[in-house]
């Protein structure tokens, strides 16, 4: 049996809850407060967040392995390579040598 209480590193998050939660949560604080009680709020909420994010990090590592497949897909029809370039004396003047002269306008 341990004598000292483990301490967590909290963060503070500041986010939007809708208007009637809020005041309900507020209320309950309240009622409980009034019966030498508190709530323990933010353990209910952490639970929440862990069930949340469990479900959000799956559906985005699902989404960004469609990318990655689509990707090697695009990558493997292409052939792997980008088309080959010109080199600057094929873009002179079609076929004239790099020193020609070229017209003035």
């Amino acid at each position: 049996m341990g004598i000292f209480k483990e301490e967590k590193d909290f963060k503070r998050v500041i986010f939007n809850v809708d208007s009637v939660l809020a005041e309900r949560l507020e209320s309950a604080k309240e009622r409980s407060r009034n019966m030498g009680r508190k709530l323990d709020v933010d353990t209910a909420v952490d639970k929440a967040l862990e069930k949340f994010l469990k479900k959000a990090e799956k559906k985005l590592d699902e989404l960004e392995e469609e990318q990655e497949k689509k990707k090697a897909k695009r990558t493997k029809i292409s052939g792997g390579a980008a088309a080959p370039s010109q080199d600057d004396s094929e873009l002179e003047g079609e076929g004239q040598p790099a020193d020609a002269e070229r017209p003035v306008w």
